[in-house]
């Protein structure tokens, strides 16, 4: 049900402080890595700059690029970015934790994962990759009665893609939350992050953006729950990934009634978690998740997406972080 509140009718959840907090340490170590990508391509120059979608231009000397102070003031950069005109409240506190995480995942193993010390691929590359199989053929109606052929694509931001040896490239995805599957509340092992969807996912797409690449490393950095977890995946686990996109495409295809969590809306993730269960549908005393599910009760899948879809949202819509 929440898939399809979100990715079909185009209602987005408000984004929660803590995450909020990781796309903040999350845009200093971007930052780092474009200026050392910036650094690589013009290694004449003695100041490196960029110029981000959030933080603006982004300037500093390369003899002051590996100094502590410089982290602090990309830091901070972010974290007055994000906060200026944030719903949520911010304190003193909020800020050195942001720092602390960053500082965390820099000095790791001696700078291991400093994206200052890699040699940089790409910073955040986006992909949009057509699945050419038979099996993810689409036809569709619209809302406005315009109808849709074409082939499933996936869509998607990799955090920071590195080359680690001549014919290798390794990504590295930073996590601030915990190491959880939030669908089953367990912890994700290493035997579980091997066929994690997320990771099986980007190594497919690396493969096909970066494909003078041979062998790859998928890097999922916890940084305060377990840091660094790394995979090594081959033609194989492409497979298996085509293998499970199409379980979960044919799935998707085949819902008319999306289900959701807890029928009576009891369960802690409703309650605590859910956008859907806290807001109401405009104009009515029921929330959004209860609106819904009545809504295709009452007049089906077809109907419910005609009427209810958010007003010029497209079904290929897609910002980073996804």
């Amino acid at each position: 049900m929440q898939y399809f509140l979100t990715y079909v009718l185009g209602h987005r959840s408000d984004s929660g402080k803590k995450a909020e907090m990781g796309t903040i340490v999350h845009k200093a170590m971007e930052v780092l890595a474009s200026l050392k990508k910036f650094m690589q391509d013009n290694p004449d120059r003695k100041y490196l700059k960029i110029t981000d979608d959030v933080m603006g231009d982004v300037k500093v000397h390369k003899d002051k690029f590996m100094n502590d102070p410089f982290v602090v003031e990309a830091l901070n950069r972010s974290f007055d970015s994000y906060t200026k005109d944030s719903k949520h409240k911010y304190t003193d506190g909020d800020r050195k934790t942001c720092m602390n995480l960053t500082w965390k995942a820099i000095h790791h193993n001696d700078g291991q994962f400093d994206p200052r010390t890699r040699n940089v691929v790409a910073s955040e590359p986006h992909f949009d990759i057509l699945i050419e199989e038979d099996w993810a053929k689409y036809e569709y109606e619209l809302p406005n009665g315009e109808k849709v052929t074409g082939n499933l694509a996936i869509k998607g931001t990799i955090d920071l893609v590195t080359e680690t040896d001549k014919g290798v490239i390794e990504v590295v995805d930073w996590k601030t939350g915990r190491r959880l599957d939030w669908a089953t509340g367990e912890e994700k092992t290493y035997e579980k992050l091997l066929v994690d969807p997320q990771l099986l996912l980007y190594n497919y797409a690396i493969s096909k953006a970066f494909p003078e690449y041979k062998q790859s490393i998928m890097t999922i950095f916890y940084v305060k729950d377990g840091g660094p977890f790394s995979m090594c995946f081959d033609k194989s686990d492409e497979d298996k990934f085509l293998g499970m996109l199409k379980r979960t495409f044919e799935s998707i295809k085949a819902n008319d009634k999306p289900k959701p969590l807890s029928p009576n809306r009891k369960h802690w993730k409703c309650t605590k978690l859910c956008h859907f269960y806290k807001n109401n549908w405009p104009g009515t005393d029921k929330n959004m998740c209860i609106y819904i599910e009545e809504h295709l009760k009452e007049h089906g899948m077809k109907e419910t997406v005609k009427k209810c879809t958010k007003e010029d949202f497209s079904v290929g819509y897609y910002e980073a972080p996804g």
